[in-house]
């Protein structure tokens, strides 16, 4: 098929203070096997020399549109390749981040192959140290109705709420864009609105995205914005999805619980105690439907009773769990 009778593919990459990593990411966009990219590189209001990177990169490829704002922050960004984009299909790719050469052909042939609205693809960790972690089940192909996507999203092992593993048709995103108002956790009401929107989705855990992982990567700062999508989309699936409530339900309960544990290990419950009662609530309520379900383990289980009925022991518990594996993701 010649080159011209692809459809085009819109890769939206938001950029901020990344000069460090900004070539390998656009080396692997312009490296991709499937050739018909508009690539928006969208700089923040960058202070680094990003900004002079994304020209220089838009100077050498016709594929390449650089554009630059004031700053505003990342969901501010994407919403302005949204608003550029050309595009048949709409893809995101972080900054900091890279591609294999084989991903956006791979979302395109699956979601062309499937007659799908929207391909999800899966990611590979890169750590600090230079070590790689992926936590996908290998070998899955999994085509979708939008009430199966609630279920497998709510699940660990499978695909997630981040905007960058994902291509979707640009009329998905009609009447769509990314809270303003989010600091933390921008992807997750979009997402889940793409999941709802869709009339089918597949998703491949062949894991052709790396996410890179930098020293900082995990201290965000306490918000309940993520619970507050969570609860959302509970609230969605219960009205329209009403069969796969309880994995929406494990899902919520675990972004409270996410946020418990940064709030202990930054010893502010007394500043987050409402939201602590909140938590309480929802735990007290829910766990007994996640619980019969069975699609929560054990250990988990036992752990999230102990935090509904002894916040404060909890809390000790898990410092010194934290303490012993600081590895571990506050979740």
């Amino acid at each position: 098929m010649a080159v011209s009778t692809q459809p085009l593919i819109s890769v939206i990459v938001p950029v901020y203070n990344v000069e460090r990593y900004l070539d390998q990411c656009v080396e692997s966009l312009i490296g991709q096997t499937y050739e018909r990219l508009e690539i928006i590189l969208v700089d923040d209001g960058s202070t680094d020399s990003s900004g002079e990177q994304c020209n220089a990169w838009a100077n050498r490829d016709n594929r390449i549109r650089a554009v630059r704002q004031c700053n505003a922050g990342l969901a501010a960004a994407r919403n302005t390749g949204l608003d550029l984009a050309k595009g048949e299909y709409i893809g995101f790719v972080d900054s900091d981040d890279y591609v294999l050469p084989d991903m956006f052909g791979t979302l395109l042939h699956n979601l062309q192959e499937s007659d799908a609205d929207l391909s999800i693809i899966s990611y590979e960790r890169e750590n600090p140290d230079g070590s790689t972690y992926c936590n996908a089940f290998p070998d899955k192909k999994i085509v979708m109705t939008s009430q199966e996507a609630f279920a497998y999203v709510n699940q660990h092992g499978y695909f997630y709420v981040t905007a960058w593993d994902k291509l979707a048709k640009k009329e998905l995103f009609d009447n769509l864009r990314y809270p303003l108002d989010a600091v933390y956790a921008e992807d997750s009401p979009v997402t889940y609105q793409l999941l709802d929107k869709a009339d089918r989705i597949v998703y491949d855990s062949t894991p052709l995205y790396r996410y890179r992982m930098s020293e900082n990567s995990q201290s965000h700062g306490i918000t309940d914005k993520f619970a507050q999508s969570t609860g959302a989309m509970l609230d969605l699936v219960r009205t329209k999805y009403p069969h796969v409530e309880a994995y929406a339900a494990y899902g919520h309960l675990e972004s409270i619980v996410g946020t418990c544990n940064r709030i202990m290990l930054a010893h502010q419950r007394k500043q987050w105690a409402q939201f602590e009662r909140y938590a309480r609530t929802e735990l007290r309520e829910l766990l007994p439907m996640v619980e019969r379900k069975g699609i929560i383990g054990k250990s988990q289980l036992l752990q999230w009773k102990l935090l509904a009925t002894s916040p404060t022991l909890y809390g000790m518990m898990y410092a010194l769990y934290k303490r012993r594996h600081p590895e571990i993701a506050s979740h």
